[in-house]
């Protein structure tokens, strides 16, 4: 009895591993949730500098990477960059003429409104460019009668209004675009260029911003910070949840990994201490405390609870 039924078992295994090898071999895997479901996943970058370069057709930067190594871990099949802009980025994602934006997007309740939003896989704060030659300060209240160039649109935009309201005696500028402020920086008619820590460390070692002789930036990174600090994160749509919440699982795969440091050290930060003017040094657990994420917010994949009616 007993070898009549292992005799049955063996061949209905035979024949499920006859059908799987027919088929190519292996289960089917799980669905994925749309749009990491599409063959390519469009992704909205911005090209910054050490964070998304095209370089005759080859792309460079730590977005590059990461991207890549997320995605997979999230289960997508490929994904293909597609540039956006500060002021662009938004329109085209609710289109969908893109699936997801990764190009330096911070986290707010502003956006999460209008979006799901997945973990942060950078933190960052808002910084200061100068020139090489500049003093450091030491508090805000030095940038008194100082101009800085901030990009509109931008959360350092929001920063220096924020400080001038508070009483701080800084004159703005804008500019269409970080090069358009940087150029103003160069040339004398503002004193810094103000966004993102990271982005600015990215400018700072550009082959436009480095001394052919020196091999030294022309620019220098301030230490002072504005106080903001930055939640870089994905961008979806508000119907993709399920999507949302896959990465937020992907995104810590790779944030806890030996990868997240090793590639922001490689593209941004070891360029950056070779470069910047004093010869600056960061151990590798000074750029985790720095740089890396700190919240994990997976609500921002859903839409919060309303709030309980009042009796």
């Amino acid at each position: 009895m007993k070898v009549g039924v292992l005799a049955t078992a063996l061949l209905v295994e035979a024949a499920l591993l006859s059908a799987l090898a027919a088929c190519g071999g292996s289960p089917p895997k799980p669905q994925l949730p749309s749009p990491l479901n599409e063959g390519i996943v469009a992704v909205g970058v911005k090209p910054y500098p050490s964070f998304f370069e095209d370089v005759n057709g080859t792309h460079i930067g730590f977005e590059v990477s990461a991207r890549k190594k997320i995605l997979s871990h999230a289960g997508a099949q490929k994904s293909i960059p597609t540039q956006i802009w500060t002021n662009n980025w938004a329109s085209l994602l609710e289109k969908e003429q893109v699936h997801l934006v990764m190009g330096m997007i911070s986290d707010s309740d502003d956006r999460a409104t209008h979006f799901r939003l997945a973990r942060s896989y950078l933190r960052t704060d808002i910084g200061l460019l100068t020139l090489a030659n500049a003093e450091e300060l030491n508090d805000v209240s030095e940038l008194a009668g100082k101009t800085v160039c901030t990009v509109e649109e931008t959360s350092a935009h929001a920063t220096i209004d924020n400080l001038q309201q508070k009483g701080y005696s800084i004159h703005s500028v804008t500019a269409p675009s970080p090069t358009a402020c940087i150029q103003k920086v160069k040339n004398g008619e503002a004193y810094a260029y103000s966004t993102d820590r990271l982005i600015l460390m990215g400018f700072s070692t550009h082959n436009d911003s480095i001394d052919e002789g020196t091999q030294k930036s022309y620019y220098r990174v301030l230490n002072l910070s504005l106080g903001r600090e930055q939640h870089i994160s994905i961008v979806l749509n508000k119907k993709d949840s399920q999507a949302c919440q896959r990465l937020v699982d992907a995104i810590g795969k790779y944030v806890e990994s030996n990868d997240w440091l090793a590639d922001l050290r490689h593209e941004v930060i070891d360029e950056y201490l070779e470069r910047a003017p004093g010869d600056p040094d960061m151990t590798d657990q000074q750029v985790r405390d720095r740089f890396g994420p700190t919240v994990r917010d997976a609500e921002r994949c859903t839409d919060p609870p309303p709030p309980n009616a009042v009796n």
